[in-house]
């Protein structure tokens, strides 16, 4: 059984070419996805870059097993938000599209266009072309011109990958739309896109798939999608769109109401409390038998985790097509006081049209308007603004100003809330509900294990780094208890698919060697970044996790108690947990081990390699 080759499309933007290079060398040892753009990263973005200059790079990422286990795409750089490495992850047709035009390591966009440009990708034809008509539209507008100019001239439907106005005016938490309505969100890959004055990448792939053995890969498949357990979660996903047991990873319609009720709890009102009588208006059953319109799967996946909703709303708001998912109702509604699902939906669709991370956008406008409320920012401060909770009109607008950059207290915000700090004053800094100088991902972190999971992330706030590889796969996590189910366990799984799939011959140590490379390198990219140095700067959690008691609708109170976190708690979870050294430093003997010893020479100086 030979083994397939990996390519990757190569864009140099500023010089308007493009070559297809063959790196399986690379993808041997770290993988594809994630694993890929960590040594694309480290050799390509010189420590220190301007992230928002044409030094940086952006990998749209896919892996052996994209359309197989899921159809998601990794957009990897490093964020201009944190200053630290990122992805941020997708589902959709594009991850697919890009297989099947003979690109199995996705695409590598590098230096920066002289005006406004969009990547065009049929197979292998390559063009860089002009979008000065594109410019300034939303995600809508600009995938309906397009796709409208493209089918015209080749018969085809292109998947797209797109930035509303957000990203082209810089906003570090802007996100690159893929297909009008999936969205690859954290921690500003839209910011980056618009900094290389790109506005849409589009891709039809026409050739199909190569895999090692097509017939062990079919087999792999049906054996995952005909488990009998496995038909059951998918039945209840198709009906519900996000199933009970996926609710400690999905906020939807189908979860808001055991996420105010259960023990993944939002934090309500910028997480001052837990539990408002306003939690009752959502009622997930109530959605989806008034607004439901269907649910469906990426191309590959067998858990259809996307639910789309309709509603006629009243005048002057009229029909709203959008979705409802973990971010965009988590991240906003009852954190900023919104009462129903209605407003909600007006806001998903203002999210996607203008390209801004719901998540983020949820914690940064429930600080701004928690200092409004105190006195800190003012009216005049926000273009006029009447930011009071549960105003509807007034979040709206400030969307539009944020992502348009217009006004003092808009502009200090669309920087995320290190920079908007020092805009606002040291006074804010107590409201600020951040970690890593990010919103948190729509859960409360004085309940549970997210005290640990937001912290130990060293790329931004969100429920702790992954620590396997399903990102350099760009398999959906949704689907892992479904190959858990099929073939034991989740590295079984991975390791029949990637054999099948490449024509490898792993052993399950290969599998968690490939993973635990992957985290170690992942981590020292952000090290070398500026992240935990010195050691200890960044395992902080807010202020008000530590000094300010929430409770829930049962009386059950929150709170973290800071000196048993620090010497206890925290070190324990880094050691068992993460593998590292108990002060958060990089185990040096497993960098050796692993082939890394390549990043000592830059980190030690760092002082964030421990023995």
């Amino acid at each position: 059984m030979a083994e397939i080759t990996f390519y990757l499309l190569d864009v140099d933007l500023t010089n308007r070419t493009s070559k297809k290079v063959d790196v399986t060398s690379d993808v041997k040892i770290y993988c594809a996805g994630r694993g890929l753009a960590n040594k694309l990263i480290w050799d390509l973005v010189p420590q220190g870059a301007d992230l928002l200059g044409p030094q940086q790079i952006l990998h749209l990422g896919v892996g052996p097993l994209t359309g197989l286990l899921g159809g998601n795409i990794s957009v990897n750089h490093i964020s201009p938000l944190t200053g630290w490495v990122n992805r941020a992850y997708s589902g959709g047709t594009l991850g697919p599209e890009m297989l099947d035009a003979g690109y199995n390591c996705g695409i590598l966009l590098k230096g920066k266009a002289d005006t406004p440009v969009y990547l065009y990708v049929y197979d292998d034809k390559v063009e860089i072309r002009d979008a000065s008509d594109l410019w300034g539209l939303t995600v809508t507008k600009t995938n309906a011109k397009l796709q409208d100019r493209l089918f015209k001239e080749t018969g085809e439907i292109f998947s797209m990958a797109t930035i509303g106005p957000a990203g082209e005016n810089l906003v570090r938490f802007a996100n690159v739309v893929v297909d009008g309505f999936r969205s690859a969100s954290k921690r500003g890959p839209g910011a980056t896109m618009g900094s290389k004055n790109l506005k849409a990448v589009v891709v039809r792939g026409t050739k199909g798939r190569t895999y090692a053995d097509h017939q062990k890969v079919w087999k792999l498949y049906k054996a995952m999608t005909m488990n009998a357990e496995n038909q059951y979660l998918s039945k209840g996903s198709r009906l519900d769109g996000i199933t009970a047991w996926s609710a400690s990873h999905y906020r939807n319609p189908s979860t808001l109401e055991d996420f105010s009720y259960g023990s993944a709890m939002p934090g309500i009102k910028n997480n001052h409390t837990l539990w408002v009588p306003e939690c009752d208006n959502y009622n997930y059953k109530d959605f989806l038998m008034r607004y439901k319109l269907w649910s469906h799967a990426c191309p590959g996946c067998i858990q259809p985790c996307y639910l789309s909703s309709f509603k006629n709303l009243p005048a002057p708001l009229g029909a709203v097509v959008c979705k409802h998912l973990y971010d965009n109702s988590g991240g906003c509604s009852l954190n900023w006081m919104l009462k129903t699902y209605e407003e909600q939906s007006v806001v998903a669709a203002a999210l996607e049209e203008l390209g801004m991370d719901g998540e983020e956008v949820g914690g940064i406008v429930a600080w701004a308007m928690d200092l409004y409320e105190h006195g800190i920012i003012t009216q005049a401060d926000l273009g006029g603004i009447d930011l009071k909770w549960g105003d509807l009109d007034a979040a709206l607008e400030l969307l539009k100003k944020i992502a348009c950059r217009e006004g003092k207290a808009p502009n200090a915000l669309a920087d995320g809330f290190w920079r908007a700090e020092k805009v606002f004053g040291e006074e804010s800094i107590w409201y600020a509900y951040e970690v890593h100088g990010c919103a948190m991902d729509t859960q409360e972190m004085r309940t549970g294990t997210n005290r640990f999971r937001y912290p130990s992330n060293h790329t931004g706030a969100r429920k702790g780094e992954m620590r396997d590889m399903s990102e350099s796969l760009t398999q959906c996590n949704t689907i892992r208890r479904h190959m858990v189910n099929a073939f034991g366990s989740w590295e079984e799984a991975v390791r029949l698919f990637l054999n099948a799939a490449c024509g490898w011959n792993m052993t399950i140590d290969d599998v968690w060697d490939m993973n635990w490379r992957y985290y170690f390198f992942n981590r020292a990219i952000s090290h070398r970044e500026g992240f935990n140095v010195p050691l200890g700067s960044a395992d902080v959690l807010p202020i008000r996790a530590y000094t300010e008691t929430v409770t829930d609708k049962y009386g059950t109170k929150y709170l973290v108690d800071e000196s048993y976190w620090r010497s206890t708690e925290w070190p324990d979870f880094l050691e068992k947990e993460c593998k590292l050294n108990r002060d958060g430093s990089l185990p040096r003997s497993e960098l050796v081990r692993l082939g890394l010893d390549f990043v000592i020479p830059v980190l030690d100086p760092l002082g964030v390699i421990g023995p």
